[in-house]
């Protein structure tokens, strides 16, 4: 569905003026469709994520923002011995969960389906255990409690300081050999369903202008690789993977001076990190 970025601006303004984030889920699944579950292949996300998890021995993983259909800890789950995942509000649909276990079933041979008829199945067959609401950054788990995070999508929707009081929180409840894996995108969300606009259209306003457009339903924080990399850097984190991604087709023409334009991150749309919790 292609939508003007401006428009759909004005309709999660009006979403959060109502203070109903049920209007947005009901749109996204009886409207656009766009949490409808249906993937033909696996995300190069979660293979990645595999890939580093698959080196630690039956860790317990945890997620924040894990969201609707859970897809990504289900697929995640062969490799697991407990998953933890969690939302701020509760968000997890079990029937888009159970429509995830059996297309991934179709996909993967080593995943075996099991129907989840309730958060008990989801438990009992997959080891993965959901939390709502629950705050990333003050989940009262004891120290060393985690041996890995895993993150898709997640990081450009929470703002700055929240980042920060969340990676304080991993640094604490992470094993001294643990690691976080994230994946980020950093490209402007509206362009998603705009094609008229490029994938960094948001890098021209400032953070004044830019609020008018900046809403609680539809959040871009808009930081950039560099920024990312400084507070893991600044809370103590070792980066083990620094994969910035880039797209020069979107570069704008213009970009604000409250970004570092000399910068060659700046203009990453987006980027795969690993983290060990030194």
């Amino acid at each position: 569905m292609n939508i003007n970025w401006k428009l759909k601006s004005a309709m999660f303004g009006f979403i959060d003026f109502l203070n109903a984030p049920y209007i947005l889920y009901f749109l996204q699944k009886y409207a656009t469709r766009r949490s409808k579950v249906n993937f033909k292949s696996i995300d190069e996300s979660w293979v990645l994520h595999k890939k580093y998890v698959s080196t630690l021995t039956e860790p317990r993983l945890f997620e924040f923002g894990a969201g609707k259909n859970l897809a990504q800890n289900l697929y995640l789950s062969t490799e697991c011995n407990e998953q933890i995942v969690i939302d701020l509000n509760p968000m997890a649909d079990l029937g888009q969960i159970n429509e995830s276990a059996l297309q991934i079933s179709e996909i993967d041979s080593d995943f075996i389906y099991a129907p989840i008829h309730s958060f008990g199945d989801l438990k009992k067959h997959y080891r993965i255990k959901y939390i709502a609401p629950l705050d990333a950054s003050s989940t009262g788990f004891e120290d060393n409690y985690i041996d890995c995070c895993v993150s898709t999508h997640t990081l450009e929707h929470i703002p700055k300081i929240g980042i920060i009081k969340i990676f304080k929180e991993l640094k604490r409840v992470i094993k001294s050999d643990g690691i976080v894996c994230a994946k980020m995108d950093y490209s402007d969300h509206y362009s998603h369903t705009d094609p008229s606009i490029g994938s960094l259209n948001f890098l021209a306003f400032s953070e004044q202008e830019w609020e008018k457009y900046n809403h609680l339903s539809h959040y871009q924080n808009r930081l950039r690789h560099y920024d990312f990399v400084r507070i893991f850097e600044q809370l103590g984190f070792d980066i083990e993977v620094n994969e910035p991604y880039f797209d020069e087709r979107v570069k704008p023409l213009y970009i604000s001076d409250c970004f570092e334009k000399n910068n060659p991150t700046l203009y990453a749309t987006s980027a795969y990190i690993v983290l060990r919790a030194s």
